[in-house]
């Protein structure tokens, strides 16, 4: 078969390999009935493998796999499977990794039954957006979430700021935990099949992203999102300062970074800082009410402005309102 072929199947189902093995086989590959499935209790991942005809359904460690197919600089590979290796063979290179006696992973639990359904074209778009106003505070996990919902929203909040945006009306309502949304947006999906306890999604090429959902109730949003109040426009070299502040923003975990942003006196201020230092610039703006400060993730910001330069500030929140979208982030007195 085509060494590529198989590295790229891989490629696509390795999010849902665990760190550490603290499930059996959480870090291996299955391969079954022409697919290869991960699974680490969270999420499962499973897609098909052009050519790969295997004697019997195997598991075998990842890591081993997958580096060795990367340092193979041949095309055609070919794979057998024996009673207890799966040998890989291309030219003069040869090797055998280990085969695990039996799949244990609890496939059965996440398997698909249903019948699937089509999901608006922009719900990767829209949960992708709102990801980033989802909290990290495990002791209130219902704001971990991305809230999906049935009559045509996704939305999220970390109690400070909520984020919503309409992509259409959904088969199913259900809570996304933000951990797995990070890895779904990545995938082009196109159908959904909701089961007990699992969201599955399936893409064109029949990849198949399964995630456990959050059972719960999230909180109405609508009366916070009315927000009154006077409309105020950024500067034009706000993306700039932004641009700037990201240097002390951790790139690596950007997502969950933020920079601080104060209005007053006629002046807005920029302001980041890491452990490798700190940041702070000033613009002129026309606001002369009394001063505030929010926080916001910069890369998320710098898209808002891109978009537009307005937003409603109210007594205790600013709003911004795309095509879309609606973001509001509470406020507090600055200086």
């Amino acid at each position: 078969m085509k060494r590529q072929e198989l590295l790229d199947a891989l490629e696509i189902v390795k999010p849902a390999l665990a760190q550490k093995e603290i499930i059996e086989q959480s870090t291996s590959f299955a391969f079954m009935q022409g697919r290869v499935i991960t699974y680490n209790d969270e999420i499962s991942l499973s897609t098909p493998i052009p050519g790969l005809e295997l004697e019997k359904d195997v598991a075998i460690q990842a890591e081993e796999l997958y580096k060795l197919l990367g340092k193979i600089e041949r095309e055609e590979i070919d794979i057998e499977v024996t009673d207890t290796e799966l040998k890989v063979s291309a030219g003069r290179v040869k090797a055998g990794i280990t085969l695990q006696q039996e799949i244990k992973l609890p496939l059965e639990e996440v398997k698909p039954q249903g019948k699937w359904k089509a999901i608006p074209a922009n719900f990767v778009t829209g949960t992708a957006f709102v990801i980033p106003s989802c909290s990290k505070d495990m002791s209130k996990p219902i704001f971990t979430c991305v809230h999906v919902r049935a009559d045509g929203c996704v939305e999220a909040s970390d109690n400070f700021r909520i984020t919503r945006y309409t992509i259409g009306d959904m088969p199913a309502d259900f809570l996304l935990p933000a951990s797995s949304a990070k890895d779904l947006v990545r995938y082009n999906v196109k159908h959904i099949l909701n089961n007990k306890g699992w969201a599955h999604f399936k893409t064109e090429s029949d990849t198949i992203f399964s995630c456990r959902v959050y059972d719960g109730e999230f909180p109405k949003l609508d009366a916070i999102l009315d927000v009154k109040g006077e409309e105020v426009e950024f500067p034009e070299k706000t993306l700039a300062a932004l641009d700037r502040a990201s240097v002390f923003v951790n790139e690596e975990h950007s997502v969950d970074e933020s920079v601080q942003i104060s209005l007053g006196e006629n002046k807005l201020k920029v302001k980041a800082k890491s452990d490798a230092g700190w940041f702070e610039e000033s613009l002129n703006i026309k606001y002369s009410n009394e001063p505030f400060e929010f926080s916001i993730n910069p890369a998320f910001l710098q898209a808002i402005v891109s978009q537009l330069r307005s937003c409603v500030i109210g007594k205790r929140c600013l709003k911004f309102t795309g095509d879309k979208w609606i973001h509001v982030v509470a406020h507090f007195e600055g200086s």
